[in-house]
Formats: C-alpha cells, sequence, structure tokens
C-alpha cells in the first residue's frame, strides 16, 4: 500500500501481498475482489441505465 488505508476510495482495486490483504479483510478495511469479477468500469458500460433516487426539493421559507 502506498498510502493510508482511509486514503482509498470504496470500489478502488490494489493489488497487495496474500498476507497484506488477508489482514486488511479480517479486519473488514477491504473484500476480496476474484479475477472473474467485473470491474466497476465494466459494469457501467454493461449496465448503462442506472436507478436513481428521486428526492423532492425543500421548499424554501420566505422570510
Amino acid at each position: 500500500m502506498a498510502r493510508a488505508h482511509g486514503a482509498y476510495k470504496p470500489g478502488e482495486v490494489i493489488d497487495l501481498p496474500e498476507r497484506q490483504a488477508q489482514s486488511l479483510i479480517a479486519w473488514e478495511y477491504a473484500t476480496e475482489v476474484r479475477d472473474n469479477q467485473q470491474t466497476l468500469i465494466e459494469t457501467a458500460s454493461v449496465e448503462p441505465v442506472a436507478e436513481s433516487a428521486d428526492i423532492t426539493p425543500r421548499r424554501r421559507r420566505k422570510g
């Protein structure tokens, strides 16, 4: 790891030695990614329509 674990973004994939990776997985700082799993970019290209939440805007108070 070149940076502190908090500096990595969620979903970022890094290659680590086996012992270091198992340690981070045990402490639940990381999850294991297998070679046959798709990356986030590949998933986004396969599923171009993303679900989004509709949020109604708040009314501003007149004051």
